[in-house]
């Protein structure tokens, strides 16, 4: 994963006019827009290769059981085309394989052998812990699969090949079916996977290139009309291999660039809409690329709702960006485009990447480890106020640490991404136990509203509030259920079946609260605390 885009703080939004036609028609057929299901994310994804990838075995069991203890549900690994294809520096697909055998691009046995092997591994361990597997499908190409190479980079990314691309994901989907033979364990199966995406951030230049194209003396999009073959290639390959398969379309980054440009990324909107082949008021395209157009197919919308370093409320400085206290325009432009006919139907969200990076050690981007503690615990209540939304994640258990080719002092040293959990010696920050029990409070005239969750949330879970009466000590406070006015005080209660409670206390003045999850197991884990004012 390489540092996303990430645009300066600007109120310049574009024209009057293309805000009003934008956004004034997916309010207006968002109106009727209903969506299945309870409001609240039912699964928590966390996403870390390097650590499930590229880790001894011991460690990679460590993580995992660590995951599990803090309530995870679904781990997202990232099946990489070009680290698992053979030859991938070829100009050339090789016509055998590393051990001398004919080389066929729908065969997984014929890929690199290793990193096959730690893919193996890493699905294995998981699937052991009792965890769910998400696979990207995703970056980056072989040389050989491009239209063109980039040089010397190893992150080929020009124009994959939709062909095949289709022959990889058959490939990985065939070997993760239920029905493939353990290398490793003879007489056993290799897990089944049954949730994927097609691709990751194909709106990020770092993913996708170019982004966009000069044709007629003017730039247009590209790259979501190179995207929308890849995806219903990968799309009817998965399906085949078995209809349970549930795949994603999207993992759209939340921002774009300014202006267009062939590496400069599109805005997420712009990019659904041109995927969707309409224009600004959501119209037909008439351009060439769209003359065999049909519904977008896909089980969900990945997302990844990143705010870099501004509070998760927002807003974007431009129209078509969007954060995770945005995502009901993203939510009004899928369901307009169901109603029109450019979705085949009403796609729920999966949020499969978020997270904060912190200072330490990111002197320049990064927000405080208790900072990064409370966005956690607001990002999942906006993302619970979404009644569409079904799954929440984490980026990063450990932090990736500095690239030591670069000075101290310097915004390459951190470029990688400091969103973990933990530090990058080990040491859990306050965000673990944001993690464990997310937790958000504000003020509703005379009273705190107190949010939040206890993980994992299958079942319910006896939970307590408790308020600091003076530096150091803390009492539990008697509060009522905020979803039925007639409640009765508790000093304890229960969550719902998905770990969720949402609270009232009675509170005139500024009170620092906390909530503490009382486990049958012992341990009592407590959200971090926050002040009410």
């Amino acid at each position: 994963m390489t540092r996303p885009h990430m645009p300066t703080r600007s109120t310049a939004l574009r024209s009057p006019r293309r805000a009003l036609t934008s956004t004034a028609v997916i309010a207006m057929l968002a109106a009727g827009l209903s969506l299945p299901g309870p409001v609240g994310a039912s699964e928590v994804v966390v996403q870390d290769d390097a650590e499930l990838l590229h880790r001894p075995t011991p460690q990679i069991r460590q993580t995992l059981r660590r995951l599990v203890e803090l309530g995870t549900d679904r781990v997202r690994i990232t099946a990489g085309w070009s680290a698992l294809a053979p030859a991938p520096d070829a100009a050339r697909p090789p016509r055998r394989d590393e051990r001398g055998l004919i080389f066929y691009e729908r065969r997984s046995s014929r890929y690199a052998r290793e990193p096959m092997a730690r893919l193996d591994r890493a699905i294995r361990l998981a699937d052991a812990a009792g965890l769910a597997i998400q696979l990207d499908l995703a970056f980056w190409a072989p040389r050989w699969a491009v239209a063109r190479p980039l040089g010397s980079s190893v992150r080929q990314r020009w124009l994959p090949d939709v062909r095949r691309y289709a022959r990889f994901v058959e490939a990985i989907a065939e070997r993760y079916s239920g029905g493939f033979d353990d290398p490793r364990h003879p007489g056993r199966r290799l897990p089944a996977v049954r949730q994927w995406t097609t691709w990751n951030e194909p709106n990020h230049p770092g993913f996708l290139l170019p982004q966009w194209e000069r044709a007629d003396g003017r730039l247009r999009p590209v790259a979501p009309h190179h995207y929308r073959s890849m995806h219903e290639a990968g799309y009817r390959v998965l399906k085949r291999v078995n209809a349970a398969n549930e795949v994603l379309l999207g993992g759209l980054a939340s921002r774009g660039g300014r202006r267009p440009g062939e590496r400069s990324g599109i805005q997420p909107l712009r990019f659904l809409r041109e995927l969707a082949c309409v224009d600004d008021r959501l119209e037909p395209l008439t351009d060439a690329r769209c003359r065999a157009f049909a519904p977008l197919r896909a089980d969900g919308f990945a997302f990844h709702p990143y705010t870099f370093g501004t509070s998760p409320y927002g807003p974007s400085a431009r129209i078509d960006e969007v954060g995770i206290g945005e995502l009901h325009r993203l939510s009004a432009l899928l369901g307009a485009l169901q109603a029109r006919g450019r979705i085949d139907r009403v796609l729920p969200l999966y949020l499969t990447e978020y997270g904060y990076e912190t200072n330490p050690p990111d002197r320049i981007r990064g927000v405080s480890e208790r900072t990064q503690a409370r966005y956690h615990g607001l990002a999942t209540f906006l993302a619970w106020q979404r009644p569409d939304v079904r799954m929440f994640p984490q980026f990063l258990v450990r932090d990736i640490g500095p690239d030591l080719r670069f000075a101290p002092g310097s915004s390459a040293r951190y470029r990688d991404f400091q969103t973990g959990l933990f530090d990058v010696r080990g040491r859990a920050k306050p965000a673990v136990r944001a993690f464990r029990v997310p937790f958000w409070a504000y003020r509703d005239g005379g009273d705190a509203v107190l949010f939040g969750q206890v993980r994992p949330g299958a079942g319910t879970h006896l939970v307590r509030i408790e308020r600091e009466v003076r530096p150091g000590r803390w009492e539990v406070a008697e509060t009522r259920d905020a979803r039925l006015p007639g409640s009765l005080l508790a000093t304890g209660f229960e969550t719902d079946a998905r770990g969720y409670f949402v609270r009232r206390l009675a509170s005139p003045a500024p009170t620092r609260v906390r909530a503490r999850w009382l486990r049958p197991s012992g341990g009592l884990p407590v959200s971090i605390d926050l002040v009410v004012r």
